[in-house]
């Protein structure tokens, strides 16, 4: 019985990741990491950020990268003990709210996703925009996927959007 409820939970969970990567392009942020999203995204800064909106205008996506190495001089084993600790976290959040200061974030959540440090949280600005952030670090770079939904709209296109990541090993 435990054998056929994981085969049925596996087949669940394949069925989910293909829909969800059905007809989605694959933007290459760099030699370790993709993303697909709905639709082609547009570079915003070259080699950081691209973004693109969902066809209905109600969902935008974006990702970022950014190199610790390169922008601040902390290499991947001057992070390793950082990383986790709620000091970097709170830089995290300040960062994030330089960038989108209208928005109000929950605390950054610490986990571990594919055997990286990852991070989650969430926040609403006054317009009722809802904003969902995964990231994670890979070496000395982090990696933050975003989605900004207007109020009521759906997560079904943040899960898909978050679900549709490729690692390089």
């Amino acid at each position: 019985m435990k054998k056929i409820l994981s085969l049925v939970t596996i087949a669940m969970l394949t069925v989910t990741v293909i829909h969800a990567q059905n007809g989605w392009i694959t933007h290459k942020g760099d030699d370790r990491v993709s993303v697909k999203f709905p639709s082609e995204p547009q570079e915003t800064a070259p080699g950081t950020l691209v973004s693109v909106a969902s066809k209905d205008s109600s969902t935008v996506y974006v990702f970022s990268i950014v190199d610790f190495f390169t922008k601040f001089g902390i290499d991947s084993a001057t992070l390793v003990p950082l990383k986790t600790i709620p000091r970097f976290t709170a830089q995290l959040k300040a960062g994030m709210k330089k960038s989108i200061p209208a928005a109000d974030f929950d605390d950054i959540k610490i986990s571990t996703w594919k055997g990286f440090t990852s991070y989650t949280t969430a926040g609403t600005d006054p317009k009722g925009k809802k904003y969902d952030m995964f990231m994670f670090i890979i070496g000395s770079k982090l990696y933050s996927l975003s989605t900004i939904r207007l109020s009521g709209v759906d997560v079904k296109g943040r899960d898909d959007y978050f679900a549709a990541i490729e690692i390089t090993r």
